[in-house]
């Protein structure tokens, strides 16, 4: 049976719960400086207060990792959501899309009465250090996940601080690769993250996701408010930087692979039930532990496409 929340809502009770959230006073914490802010506020509640909403921008422009705990959202919430900081992306993937917004996919270990999985990427494997959408030429780098049903173990999610992977270069590798683009590869991405991402090598979907024109971007982008700039990295994709020899590539690009994941650049997660997770794949990547396939999950998720004029954006 379909999942989705049919809560009805008060809009009246809403909006004067609203007015209490003054300007300047969304209340949050850094959980680490620069890099993962916890925001003490309901979402649905700031949906109808624009200041507060755009104070959220303002703090996510300084934090590329956002939380919100304890929430309750409807899917049309968690749509409204996402699309203030960009255009969300209708999934390309119509098995694991919603059925009641195509802009939401579910991550599961849930089964419909059939067996089949509600939803993808129920495999229990771990997930290697990546960022999404490097493969694409115009990458969609705005994500938010919603965990609806989370169980107390594994599954946990990492996120790694590519600001601080970039000021770790040495200098002589910063100079090296700073305005140089990247050749980015599904077919990369394809052989280390299968059979998780895409099971089937001969299904037609594989076909055409293999048949990709490789995709360029910049391997040091900079956030256009901030001014910092973000190593760009994908460890799963990037197979090439363009300007340096195969041997300078062969040296270099196992030194970005490392550093993109040091762990001390590293937030980790434990989710809960209500919890919601927002980040910029531009100046981020991320990974998650093995998942319990014996134990309930459900986790939402909404792509969207950000501004390249108020965010870490590789086009």
């Amino acid at each position: 049976m379909p999942l989705a929340s049919t809560a009805v809502k008060s809009k009246h009770s809403r909006s004067q719960i609203a007015m209490s959230i003054q300007p300047g006073k969304v209340k949050h914490q850094f959980l680490m400086d620069g890099f993962v802010v916890e925001i003490d506020e309901r979402i649905d509640l700031m949906l109808q207060d624009n200041d507060a909403m755009q104070e959220l921008q303002q703090l996510w422009q300084q934090a590329p990792v956002m939380v919100f705990r304890r929430q309750s959202m409807h899917e049309s919430e968690q749509v409204e959501f996402s699309g203030f900081f960009g255009n969300c992306e209708s999934a390309n993937r119509k098995d694991i899309q919603s059925p009641y917004f195509e802009e939401i996919i579910y991550f599961s270990t849930l089964r419909y009465a059939d067996g089949s999985f509600i939803g993808g990427f129920a495999g229990g494997e771990d997930v290697d250090w990546h960022s999404d959408q490097t493969f694409k030429e115009r990458p969609a780098t705005g994500a938010l996940l919603y965990g609806v049903e989370v169980p107390k173990d594994g599954g946990d999610i990492y996120w790694a601080n590519q600001y601080a992977a970039w000021e770790a270069l040495p200098d002589e590798i910063k100079e090296k690769i700073d305005g140089r683009m990247g050749v980015y590869k599904y077919e990369k991405r394809l052989a280390i993250l299968n059979p998780l991402e895409l099971q089937d090598k001969n299904s037609e979907q594989v076909k055409a996701m293999t048949s990709l024109p490789d995709a360029h971007h910049p391997v040091v982008l900079t956030h256009p408010v901030t001014g910092r700039k973000a190593l760009y990295a994908d460890p799963t994709t990037l197979v090439a930087i363009e300007g340096l020899s195969e041997a300078e590539n062969a040296r270099i690009l196992p030194i970005l692979f490392e550093t993109g994941g040091r762990e001390d650049f590293v937030y980790r997660h434990k989710c809960y039930n209500g919890d919601v997770i927002m980040w910029d794949n531009g100046c981020t990547m991320h990974r998650r532990d093995e998942m319990r396939l014996d134990q309930p999950r459900l986790m939402k998720r909404t792509t969207f496409r950000l501004s390249n004029e108020a965010y870490c954006s590789p086009h």
